[in-house]
């Protein structure tokens, strides 16, 4: 029962982090970095010097990541008090039903992770957040003077969906495409001729109040 109370701990662990790197992902970061970033929050390791710019500066990823820290140390807490109780009471080995469930339990979380289910998941989450209007249409990622590096959102329904690069006016707002982003697909300055659909994300760089007018 006590490996059992463990496994179960594990488990709720793992979710509270595939929910916050969820989380982040909502806020505009690529779903590598929010997996790692929410990881390095959630277990109080750290993040990397240029990454943690993008935590810290950005209001909502920074409030995500405070949730992440303190539940990832209070989680820890719990184990060790658990783990200490558990040895003064005498640690008893799992019965072979207990450790059939729990190998059973790890051979699904593997397969969910090799088999791509996982990423279904979340793709399923964030589309159910992104309905519902939880992620920002424009995220402003460095800011020098009037002018900006921020990520577009092409919203559904929005004068942007549907049209080529060239007629949703980048060019003529002076409006540089360093990426699109369409799902898994990711193109490095894209032709003028490239269509943009619902759910695509443009990395672009200009002046801010340029880019702003594009979205509304």
């Amino acid at each position: 029962m006590q490996i059992g109370v463990m496994f179960i701990f594990l488990g709720l662990w793992l979710l509270l982090w595939w929910a916050g790197s969820i989380a982040l992902e909502a806020t505009g970061l690529e779903r590598g970095t929010a997996r790692f970033q929410a990881l390095s929050a959630f277990s109080g390791t750290g993040f990397t010097t240029q990454e943690a710019e993008s935590i810290v500066n950005h209001p909502q990823r920074r409030r995500i990541a405070i949730c992440l820290i303190f539940l990832g140390n209070a989680g820890i807490v719990a184990f060790l008090i658990l783990l200490v109780l558990y040895i003064r009471a005498g640690m008893v080995g799992p019965s072979l039903i207990l450790l059939g469930i729990i190998v059973g339990g790890l051979l699904i979380i593997i397969f969910a992770l090799w088999s791509g289910l996982v990423d279904k998941l979340t793709n399923a989450v964030l589309a159910l957040i992104r309905k519902g209007g939880g992620a920002p249409p424009l995220l402003i990622l460095q800011r020098e003077g009037d002018y900006a590096v921020a990520r577009l959102r092409v919203g559904e329904g929005t004068h942007l969906a549907g049209r080529s690069v060239k007629d949703a006016g980048f060019a003529r707002r002076d409006i540089v495409i360093l990426t699109l982003t369409q799902g898994k697909r990711v193109l490095s300055l894209p032709t003028m001729n490239e269509r943009l659909q619902p759910g695509d994300r443009v990395l672009c760089y200009g002046k801010l109040s340029e880019i702003k007018e594009l979205i509304t």
